[in-house]
Order: C-alpha cells, then sequence, then structure tokens
C-alpha cells in the first residue's frame, strides 16, 4: 500500500513539472515575422489620388512589438533596386531587383527596445511622386509595447 502511494506522488510530481515546463515554454518570446513587397507602378503596386498607378512598399506601414525578436523579409517584384532608410532605427536596407521572373529578396532581423513611432523612405531614387508620399515610397515603423 505504502509503495501504491509512492508512485502516486511520483506520478504527481512529474505530472506538475511537465505542465511546468509547458508554462514556461509557452511564454517563451517567439519571433515575428513581416513581409513587405515592392512593387513598381507597371505592376500597379497602388493608384495615388491623381489617378496613377505608383511604385510602392506593401505595407508601407506595419506594426512591431517592442523587445520582440521580428524579422522583416522585403520582396521586390520591380526590376529596379530599392532601400529601406530608417535613420531612427539605424536601419539602410537594400532590397535587390527582381531578375529572371523571381523577385529580389531582403531580410532583416531586429529588436527595438522601446515603443514609438519610426519614419522611413526609400532611398534609390525611382518613382518621384511615390518618394514624396507617404504609402508609397515613405511610411512608418510603429513599435508598439
Amino acid at each position: 500500500m505504502k509503495r501504491w502511494f509512492m508512485s502516486l506522488l511520483v506520478l504527481a510530481a512529474i505530472g506538475a513539472s511537465a505542465a511546468s515546463a509547458t508554462a514556461t515554454a509557452g511564454s517563451a518570446p517567439t519571433q515575428e515575422r513581416v513581409t513587405v513587397l515592392v512593387k513598381s507602378d507597371s505592376e500597379h503596386a497602388r493608384k495615388g489620388p491623381d489617378g496613377k498607378w505608383h511604385d510602392a512598399f506593401l505595407p508601407a506601414d506595419f506594426v512591431l512589438k517592442a523587445g520582440r525578436k521580428t524579422t522583416v523579409t522585403f520582396l521586390n517584384y520591380d526590376t529596379g533596386m530599392h532601400s529601406l532608410v530608417a535613420p531612427g532605427l539605424n536601419l539602410n536596407v537594400l532590397i535587390p531587383a527582381a531578375k529572371g521572373g523571381k523577385p529580389g529578396r531582403a531580410s532583416i532581423t531586429l529588436t527595438v527596445p522601446k515603443a514609438g513611432s519610426y519614419d522611413w523612405w526609400c532611398g534609390s531614387p525611382c518613382d518621384s511622386w511615390a518618394m514624396t508620399h507617404n504609402g508609397y515610397m515613405r511610411g512608418s515603423i510603429v513599435v508598439k509595447r
């Protein structure tokens, strides 16, 4: 009888340890992922208020979580190179041009320590109208708690 009770306690302890390990693993920070497409006016990236198609990052504004490691992947379908320059985050990401029907690709992994809004722009000359308008070749990276 005593042996049976001891076995029950051991099984209960193993179960509690497994539950504790699961809770700890579940609360561990996970890596976030964001994908941004870069398209040209000829690919009908985004129509402006002028009724014309313009080059654009899609989405031009995106949200990250403060303190969370995030990988941002850029897929450039345009035949011209682009870049994302965000001085507040010390970013200058060169995004290669599409070749042979395959998009140019660049990825960065970053952890932004504090919440805020960080402006960015394309530093590679392209669509002059889009480069001066938010939501096209300009935007914001919003970091939330």
